[in-house]
């Protein structure tokens, strides 16, 4: 039996409820017979897993992985998330750095096995770090089973600020931005911009989303390492997705949505 997570109400209202309950709801969430069962999986055989194979022939422990990073629906995907994890994120021609998106490379680079003598399954904080993701990830799941532009805002508030903190290239942190579906309709969302800006070079895209960013917020991408930041951003994102889903047909409905959003 799984928990659902507590969603009230939509847009903003709906977010500012989710970002106040969000620990207890993780916790509530983890506390169900499924997470109590992955979990404890997880921490008693992930320190046994030296190898891709090794990992995705554990269903449950495949299931915790893949979950912590949002790919729960390559859970039947077995070869394709072997060679990713393989082939590791050092080498250019690496399976995972030919793919769009941004969350194959973090779960290779997360576990290791491609990049490393000894995969990071065999540190004594792995377990954690990755149940910590878990949680996080499953929270946002259940959300987004309910509403996914609050799925949305809930997974750029926490991976937009690992974006923006790393030491990265401003290029490189936006084309992580670009490589991750979620984050990249938050930002478009957010900036008014509309969705063929993707058809573009990938530097003109940059170029784009980084004018925009300066124009509206007075701030480059590294900026959004500020919560204050984040939160302005997410709020015109959840502002813009009320307004388009309101009739159109419903005289003043859109004025009186920014008015009391």
């Amino acid at each position: 039996m799984s928990i659902d997570a507590l969603v009230p109400m939509d847009g903003l209202a709906g977010y500012r409820f989710l970002q106040r309950t969000r620990e207890q709801q993780e916790d509530l969430i983890a506390q169900s017979p499924m997470s109590q069962r992955l979990e404890a999986a997880f921490r008693e055989r992930i320190g046994t897993i030296e190898t891709a194979a090794q990992l995705v022939n554990d269903r449950e422990l495949l299931q915790v992985s893949l979950e912590a990073f949002g790919l729960s629906e390559d859970l039947d995907s077995k070869y394709f998330i072997q060679k990713v994890l393989e082939e590791g994120t050092t080498d250019t021609s690496a399976l995972a750095n030919k793919l769009a998106d941004q969350r194959y490379q973090d779960l290779s680079k997360a576990f290791g096995f491609g990049d490393r003598t000894t995969p990071r399954t065999q540190l004594s904080t792995f377990a954690d770090e990755i149940l910590a993701e878990y949680r996080s990830s499953s929270f946002e799941t259940s959300v987004g089973d309910q509403d996914q532009t609050l799925r949305i805002a809930l997974n750029a508030d926490r991976l937009i600020e690992e974006i923006a903190v790393s030491e990265d290239s401003e290029r490189t942190k936006w084309l992580s931005v670009i490589g991750n579906e979620a984050l990249l309709e938050l930002v478009q969302g957010a900036l008014g911009l509309p969705e063929d800006v993707t058809s573009l070079d990938l530097d003109r895209q940059v170029e784009i989303y980084d004018e925009k960013l300066q124009r509206q917020l007075g701030i480059g991408i590294e900026g959004l390492a500020d919560e204050e930041a984040r939160d302005k951003l997410i709020e015109r994102y959840l502002l813009r997705a009320s307004a388009e889903s309101i009739d159109s047909t419903t005289p003043g409905a859109l004025a009186l949505t920014l008015l009391t959003g």
